[in-house]
């Protein structure tokens, strides 16, 4: 498992550096919480407008134990990536917080991503369920979306992605990186999955060594746009939920 005691300052650099990722970043309790109450807030929007008569048992039980009730919701169908993207006003709530400044300081000033066109600041999240392999894509580098054509990139901007643990357990569920990987490119081909032009990659995963990074509520992982990821399968007893956003910041200068 990875771990690290990095502050604050270092997050630019570790980013760019060897190993193309930082755990340098950590929301306050408030925060944490705070964000953590609108994404519960959409998830149960969502529940109510499909499955009104799972409402009830789901706002008892919370969304970390949403798994023990999605045999009531056809999780399949109801989740697409534009039902998780969080409205304009928590989005920009979320924009305003303490920790966005830390980011700031790092990179300087920079635009968060809307590469679906949805008008505001793309801050979305995702569930995991135990035991739920199909929950989880393959490992891959978020420029490969890019590349295939899922939004478009500023003139002298590069990407950097933000991954934020809401709900984890250590060492059970979160996510996996390859350190180093961004190094380098690998092979990948674009294949139609769930209506749209996704990445698959073309390595033996087995052999790339992915790590699952040590992520407590509210750690996050800081990472460069060509790392190799993924979501690691959840071995836990809770469903695992995160968060993130893409940001636009100023090229880094040789």
């Amino acid at each position: 498992m990875l771990h690290s005691a990095n502050t604050g300052a270092d997050i630019a650099r570790d980013v760019r550096g060897a190993d193309g990722f930082s755990l340098a970043l950590r929301l306050s309790p408030t925060e944490l919480a705070r964000v953590h109450a609108l994404v519960e807030a959409q998830w149960l929007e969502v529940v109510g407008q499909h499955v009104p008569d799972a409402l009830g048992d789901c706002a008892a039980r919370g969304i970390a134990r949403y798994h023990e009730l999605a045999g009531r919701v056809p999780h399949g169908s109801i989740w697409p990536k534009a039902a998780r993207i969080l409205p304009r006003e928590a989005a920009a709530e979320i924009r305003a917080m303490v920790f966005m400044d830390a980011l700031a300081e790092a990179f300087g000033p920079f635009v968060i991503s809307d590469e679906d066109g949805v008008g505001w600041q793309e801050i979305y999240w995702r569930l995991v369920r135990p035991n739920e392999p199909g929950d989880m894509g393959p490992l891959h580098a978020d420029c490969w979306f890019w590349n295939l054509g899922h939004g478009t990139t500023p003139v002298d901007a590069e990407r950097v992605k933000v991954w934020m643990a809401l709900v984890t357990e250590p060492g059970r569920s979160g996510l996996r990186v390859v350190p180093g990987s961004h190094r380098r490119d690998w092979r990948y081909h674009g294949e139609l999955r769930h209506g749209m032009l996704k990445p698959q990659i073309d390595e033996d995963e087995e052999t790339l060594g992915a790590e699952l990074v040590h992520t407590e509520p509210g750690d996050a992982v800081v990472f460069h746009d060509k790392l190799l990821h993924g979501g690691a399968p959840n071995r836990g007893t809770l469903t695992r939920v995160s968060l993130e956003f893409t940001m636009f910041v100023a090229a880094a200068r040789n």
